[in-house]
């Protein structure tokens, strides 16, 4: 996704990334924290997290850019006879080189996953990561480690027209790691080829984006089973619409993964999750107010696709630029909505408060 933006980018943008400076390097700190409470009747009684994240940008020159990335994250679970459990520590560092092999045209990238986080898990921290990592829920951290992966990607861009359009692949190898604390069992996780396509243009003062991406993998292998995996397409769409001094953003995006389903084992099914929102920016000199409303629903099979949970989402962040380097970014966000436990509707309610901070130094 990363690549596909940054080649629409170029794409798009030729004259303006010309006229820039020399680049700089940067930096993003923040944090966010996010409660999630659940009604009478589920399994889950109440979950917290608290993430920090940690980035850093380092230009070499006005072709090549190397990034670090990773977040401090505590998560925990409460469940409904009142148990706790909780995962804390580093995530894995992800470190990435993006290198311009024909400004505006081609960027090759590379990117090393390095295994600092706690890829291993106690059964009940596997509790509290089965919760957060949802496409329905929004959390900041979904994955709090797995083994060390390199991916290669190449994205690139071209005109056609009034469109801007762009073109990116990739393939990422993942080695081995123990999923279990306590337990030898060894995952190696399928390779992943990815191929993202996306186009943009200008409409009236605003701008239309189109993207797709799709990725396939290779079989898992946990001890002496595997399973594939299956394929992923995510479809995208947005729309920018200038109001004035204003400006108000239309978007939507959609999640369809596809196994073969088996009636042996109820984890291999069919999954779609959609999602759609606007986000209005109010500008106030250099800071703008910018109020969010999103819609999730999710749905998953086997046997065909059913409900599988919906979330309605109310934002508010506001961009402040103090000088020409510096952005800080305090946000709040309620969230609101349903899932399905047990042959019974779970409804659940959930807050979030964010600070971050990005910087070019």
């Amino acid at each position: 996704m990363r690549a596909l933006r940054l080649s629409l980018l170029l794409a798009a943008l030729p004259a303006a990334l010309a006229a820039q400076e020399s680049p700089r390097p940067g930096i993003i700190v923040g944090a966010e924290y996010h409660t999630l409470s659940f009604a009478a009747g589920g399994a889950t009684k109440k979950v917290t997290e608290f993430a920090v994240p940690l980035g850093f940008t380092l230009p070499l020159g006005r072709r090549i850019t190397l990034d670090a990335g990773t977040y401090f994250v505590r998560a925990e679970r409460e469940d409904s006879l009142g148990g706790r459990a909780s995962v804390s520590g580093l995530t894995d560092l992800v470190l990435r080189t993006a290198i311009q092999l024909k400004p505006d045209v081609a960027v090759f990238t590379i990117a090393v996953n390095v295994p600092t986080g706690q890829g291993s898990l106690t059964a009940s921290q596997d509790s509290v990561a089965r919760v957060v990592a949802t496409d329905l829920i929004p959390f900041q951290v979904a994955n709090f480690g797995t083994g060390f992966n390199l991916t290669t990607g190449l994205a690139l861009a071209m005109p056609a027209g009034p469109w801007a359009l762009g073109l990116a692949g990739s393939y990422r190898y993942s080695g081995s790691y123990e999923p279990f604390a306590g337990n030898t069992a060894t995952l190696k996780p399928g390779g992943e080829v990815r191929v993202r396509v996306g186009a943009d243009r200008l409409v009236g003062q605003g701008r239309f984006s189109l993207g797709l991406t799709y990725s396939t993998f290779s079989n898992d292998e946990f001890g002496s089973n595997a399973r594939s995996p299956g394929t992923r397409f995510i479809p995208q769409a947005s729309l920018s619409l200038p109001m004035g001094n204003n400006n108000l953003s239309l978007y939507a995006w959609d999640i369809y993964r596809k196994v073969t389903e088996t009636a042996a084992d109820p984890t291999l099914a069919n999954e779609n999750t959609i999602t759609a929102g606007a986000i209005l920016a109010l500008r106030a000199g250099r800071n703008s107010l910018r109020p969010q409303v999103e819609f999730r629903h999710s749905a998953r099979g086997p046997g065909g696709l059913q409900s599988n949970g919906s979330l309605l989402g109310l934002g508010l962040r506001y961009v402040m630029n103090p000088g020409t380097r510096v952005t800080i970014t305090p946000g709040v966000r309620f969230d609101t909505g349903s899932r399905p436990e047990g042959g019974a509707s779970i409804g659940f309610t959930g807050f979030s408060g964010s600070l971050t901070i990005r910087s070019s130094l």
